[in-house]
């Protein structure tokens, strides 16, 4: 789901006004003014603690328009092969009615998750930050009939409106949803005897968490396996305001990525960006 996410940010308090003021300010334009978004306790509240900006506008069917005007990259994906099941769309068709339908993962994400699953034959997977489950839904109709996905969230709230649309498409029973803090859920994966056996990792949550995202997945990921985090460019305030929140947390992730002798890592210029770790063999 792309944009701003799951538990964002985690803790009253957490992030500063400023900050707030500077995301509206880069990403609200003069033709479209709408912003979502309530105050409390020092923080901003969303149904689980986050600020919701609901301005960006999608361009036939979800493509680049969706962050940035790009003549270039609406080439690249008209000129992808996207086909998905008729659930799906449907599950699509829900989450725009949404008000908070811009955290939705657009097309060539969602492709490019479905690339690396048919080539690494991806069996066990997490995604954190699944929002009404159109990433997930795409995902587990990928993975075999003994695979696992697990949608890591911290409410069920959002889940609750895609979970008839995998059922419908004889999915939901590839996927386990754990409900809390992800950062917890991963450490109790670990100790649950997943360590080295992960295949895939799409990261789509709390952006203040994303070094620690890294640092936890990256444990359980197996030799050859992979991890993607989206919103690694975040509407490229990543790139022209990287020490502010919360562009700096996703700019640390980034920064941790290259220097990272575990991994092979490149950063994509495709939805919001997405950053992509693959974990060496050996």
């Amino acid at each position: 789901s792309s944009g701003i996410n799951a538990e964002w940010p985690l803790r009253p308090g957490s992030f500063k006004m400023g900050s707030l003021i500077n995301v509206i300010n880069g990403l609200v334009t003069s033709d479209n003014k709408s912003l979502l978004f309530a105050f409390g306790a020092g923080t901003v509240l969303g149904v689980t603690g986050l600020a919701l900006v609901n301005k960006i506008k999608k361009g036939g069917r979800g493509g680049s328009s969706k962050w940035n005007k790009d003549p270039v990259k609406d080439y690249c994906f008209n000129h992808t092969n996207i086909i998905e099941p008729a659930e799906l769309k449907e599950l699509r068709e829900i989450t725009s009615q949404h008000p908070h339908s811009v955290m939705e993962s657009t097309y060539d994400v969602g492709q490019f998750l479905v690339f690396i699953i048919r080539t690494i034959k991806a069996k066990n997977v997490i995604e954190v930050g699944s929002y009404t489950g159109v990433a997930l839904l795409k995902m587990a109709v990928e993975l075999p009939a003994d695979g696992k996905l697990f949608s890591l969230d911290i409410s069920d709230e959002y889940a609750n409106i895609g979970k008839p649309m995998l059922q419908k498409a004889g999915v939901l029973s590839k996927v386990e949803y754990r409900i809390a803090p992800a950062t917890e859920t991963l450490v109790q994966l670990k100790e649950e005897g997943y360590t080295g056996k992960i295949d895939l990792c799409f990261i789509d949550a709390d952006k203040p968490n994303y070094p620690n995202y890294y640092k936890l997945c990256i444990d359980l990921l197996r030799p050859g396996g992979i991890i993607v985090f989206d919103n690694s460019l975040f509407s490229n305030k990543v790139v022209t305001n990287n020490n502010e929140e919360p562009y700096c947390y996703i700019h640390e992730a980034n920064e941790k990525a290259i220097v990272d002798t575990r991994v092979t890592s490149l950063l994509l210029n495709i939805g919001d960006g997405c950053l992509v770790l693959r974990k060496h063999d050996q």
